[in-house]
């Protein structure tokens, strides 16, 4: 999996997500859209989308790696950039 098939992904599960209406793209904050507030416990956008992700990796042969820890900060392309260097 490339960078740009990675990003692709996160922005499909992104738009998933997007209630609230925010512009998807490579520079969209995922903190815009997910939330730990929006769902019942464990199961809101914000775990969701995050094992989406870690499970795609995965499923691709990448090695499960430490997100850091303000990724919900981040842009599309800077955790993409985080995720696979």
């Amino acid at each position: 999996m490339t960078q740009t098939q990675l990003k692709a992904v996160m922005k499909y599960h992104l738009k998933n997500f997007n209630d609230e209406g925010v512009p998807i793209n490579n520079d969209t904050i995922h903190g815009d859209v997910l939330s730990d507030s929006d769902g019942y416990g464990h199961a809101n956008s914000k775990t969701i989308y995050k094992l989406a992700i870690r499970w795609t990796l995965r499923k691709q042969g990448h090695e499960n790696k430490k997100w850091p820890n303000n990724w919900i900060d981040m842009s599309v392309n800077t955790l993409a950039g985080k995720l696979l260097p």
